[in-house]
C-alpha cells in the first residue's frame, strides 16, 4: 500500500467519502440552534413581560401606555372576545436578545471555532477550502446571505442549492468561500471526490 499519498484525515478507507455530505446533520444543527434561541428569547420575554388577558371586542386605539395589544379573535368582533396586552419593553428586549444571541452563535462562535451550538452537537464544522476556521468576516457573510438562502420554494433555496451543488454549498457558503464538513475532516484541506 502506498502511504505517501494518504492524508491522516482521509486515510485509505475514506478516500472516496465526501466530507461535505452532511445535509441531515446541517438540518438538525439548524433545528437545535432554533430551539436554543427560542428557549433563550422565551425565557427573557417571560421574565420581563407582564401579560394580561382581558375580555374586549377589539384592542383599544391607542393601546395603553407602554403596552402592545394583540387581538386573538381577529374575525368579526363579538362580545366575550379576548385581547392580550403585553409590555412593549419585553418585546424589544426579546428582539434584542434574539439579535445578540444570533450574532454570538452564528457569527462569533462559528467564526472563531467553526461551529455554532447546533453544529457542535451534530458534528459539523464550517471551514475554508484549506480546512481552517472561517473567521468572523466569512461567518458574517455566510449568515447574512440567509436573506437569500432562506427564501422558500416549498423548501428554502439554501437547502435546494446545498443538496445539488458540488461540495453541498448553499449560496452563503459560495459567496463566503466556505464548506460545511463533518467534524473529523475539519483542519484538513477540503477534497471533493
Amino acid at each position: 500500500m502506498d502511504t505517501s499519498t494518504q492524508d491522516p484525515a482521509y486515510g485509505s478507507h475514506m478516500t472516496a467519502e465526501d466530507p461535505t455530505q452532511a445535509i441531515w446533520r446541517r438540518i438538525f444543527s439548524y433545528v437545535i440552534d432554533a430551539i436554543v434561541t427560542a428557549l433563550i428569547v422565551g425565557l427573557v420575554f417571560l421574565a420581563m413581560a407582564d401579560i394580561d388577558t382581558q375580555k374586549a371586542e377589539r384592542c383599544p386605539d391607542p393601546a395603553p401606555s407602554g403596552r402592545l395589544c394583540y387581538d386573538a379573535d381577529r374575525g368579526t368582533p363579538q362580545p366575550g372576545d379576548e385581547i392580550v396586552l403585553v409590555d412593549r419593553d419585553a418585546v424589544w428586549a426579546a428582539a434584542g436578545v434574539a439579535l445578540g444571541w444570533g450574532i454570538i452563535n452564528q457569527v462569533l462562535l462559528q467564526g472563531l471555532t467553526g461551529a455554532s451550538v447546533g453544529m457542535f452537537v451534530t458534528g459539523v464544522r464550517v471551514v475554508k477550502p484549506d480546512g481552517s476556521r472561517p473567521g468572523i468576516g466569512r461567518a458574517f457573510v455566510r449568515n447574512l446571505l440567509w436573506i437569500v438562502d432562506g427564501i422558500n420554494l416549498i423548501l428554502p433555496i439554501g437547502l435546494w442549492v446545498a443538496m445539488f451543488s458540488r461540495g453541498h454549498r448553499r449560496i452563503g457558503d459560495m459567496v463566503a468561500n466556505t464548506y460545511v464538513v463533518k467534524s473529523r475532516f475539519a483542519g484538513y484541506p477540503v477534497r471533493l471526490p
